[in-house]
């Protein structure tokens, strides 16, 4: 739908060219030698010709306005079903089937996983009543779990580049040497030490004594063996770094172990208690580190996910289910206030559309429409007083030449036939949307009082359509609430 801005363009009436087409004084004079035409007459030939251009200048113009105006009619008539029609109530209906499809999908979502968080909640409560459980479960978020796995990477990469310097120095192959000394040490005191943390250490919290005593006795053996490693460790260091202070007391040419050397070292490190070991400084700080690490390592692994062993999953999948509903009732929350800014946005954008462009081309094109009949009736009158002004003139050289008197008729005005004066009757399909400068503006007053009715209804429609959404939702929190 648009607004029609061309005009017509009228063709120019001309009475010069018409007097000069048909030699109107010539004519005349003609016409009066031969007492023509005669008194009783009531019309000539000539003068039925100028009538006749008359005819055919508004015929013309008449059928070249008919399709002009058929363009206006159709986008009038197209304006004023739409101005008629109530384009807000499909807003209103879109968001109430969008609403209640929301509702009936997070209805369906929240009892399924409250189902599911009430059966894993069962569960849960049944492993605390059997394993006599009075609390609730330390199970790993997201969180948890990056900041366990961190702290163990940062732990084994200390130990890791510590152990490097600190043996590089005594092995055969140098720091690369000890630097993959370094790690593989780092790897069991950080990494090993946490899984075994996680999977045997946790089963001494057991309930059952004879699971208590088994693991048990598995985490003393882990104890031992770390504590006896880094205790070698700590040994082979002492005593390397020892002999190697013999060879620059003793102005040796080398300032290196041999492989004999270092393997004697390393036979007496793997009796780290023997009296033949004396700890260094630096030796004490690698053995004390190391199980330092291990066991930091071990208790992470240990109170990762619960330290009761299996509590921590029960608990998992209980929050999980918790946190699902808890996401679902929030998004609903989310979605109707998503769906309400949608509705009120289109709502709002419709209003103006209709107030700022279909009611202005209604307007301006119904204006369009009486000024073009306005004109109508100028050409109109302008031609037939170019008629009357040929005919006079006509009438006058005849009356002047002839001997007998002129026809009465001669003192009459010709008028314009009534068919073609008035607009409204010539074209009554365009007719219907003629309107004066005051009933186009109360006709427009009307529509935009109507168009603001409609808009207000809409308005108060999407309200009560959102509280019962928001109420709906409330229902749903309340009936799958999981406190």
């Amino acid at each position: 739908m648009k607004q029609v801005t061309n005009k017509y363009n009228w063709d120019n009436f001309s009475v010069e060219k018409i007097e000069k087409k048909h030699d109107i004084r010539l004519v005349a004079k003609r016409e009066g030698l031969i007492e023509q035409p005669c008194s009783k007459s009531s019309g000539s030939i000539t003068e039925g010709e100028i009538k006749q251009e008359f005819d055919n200048h508004i015929h013309k113009n008449t059928e070249n306005l008919r399709h002009y105006f058929s363009d206006i009619e159709k986008e009038q008539n197209k304006l004023s079903s739409y101005l008629k029609e109530n384009h807000f109530q499909p807003i209103v209906n879109n968001l109430e089937v969008s609403l209640n499809a929301s509702i009936n999908k997070k209805e369906l979502e929240e009892a399924d996983s409250f189902n599911n968080y009430k059966m894993y909640k069962a569960e849960k409560d049944q492993f605390q009543k059997y394993h006599q459980i009075s609390r609730e479960p330390d199970y790993a978020t997201t969180k948890k779990t990056i900041f366990t796995f961190l702290s163990v990477a940062i732990l084994f990469i200390f130990e890791a580049v510590g152990n490097g310097i600190l043996l590089g120095g005594t092995e055969i192959g140098g720091y690369a040497a000890g630097v993959s000394a370094g790690i593989l040490i780092a790897f069991l005191n950080c990494g090993a030490s946490g899984l075994v943390g996680y999977l045997v250490f946790k089963n001494i919290t057991h309930l059952e004594k004879s699971t208590k005593i088994l693991w048990g006795f598995y985490s003393t053996l882990y104890v031992g063996f770390i504590v006896y490693l880094n205790s070698c460790l700590g040994a082979y260091r002492s005593e390397t770094e020892q002999a190697l202070e013999q060879l620059i007391t003793s102005a040796n040419d080398t300032q290196n172990l041999s492989t004999v050397q270092i393997k004697e070292t390393f036979n007496k490190a793997i009796t780290p208690w023997s009296s033949e070991i004396e700890f260094t400084f630096l030796g004490m700080v690698l053995t004390c580190v190391g199980i330092l690490f291990a066991a930091i390592s071990i208790w992470k692994g240990f109170s990762y996910n619960d330290t009761y062993p299996g509590y921590g999953n029960v608990g998992k999948r209980v929050n999980f289910f918790k946190d699902v509903i808890r996401k679902i009732n929030k998004s609903f929350v989310t979605d109707i206030s998503r769906m309400e800014n949608n509705a009120d946005k289109k709502l709002l954008e419709t209003y103006n559309k209709i107030k700022n462009n279909e009611l202005n081309y209604w307007d301006a094109n119904t204006n369009l429409i009486q000024k073009e009949f306005v004109n109508y009736e100028q050409k109109v009158d302008y031609a037939s007083r170019g008629v009357n002004h040929i005919i006079s003139e006509y009438r006058k050289e005849n009356s002047k030449i002839r001997k007998s008197e002129a026809p009465l008729y001669f003192n009459q005005t010709w008028e314009t036939p009534q068919n073609q004066k008035d607009p409204k009757k010539v074209f009554p399909d365009t007719a219907f949307h003629y309107m004066s400068d005051e009933d186009r503006e109360a006709k427009k007053l009307k529509i935009s009082e109507e168009l603001d009715v409609k808009f207000k209804k809409a308005q108060e429609q999407i309200k009560t359509l959102i509280k019962s959404a928001i109420n709906k939702q409330k229902e749903l929190h309340e009936k799958y609430s999981t406190y």
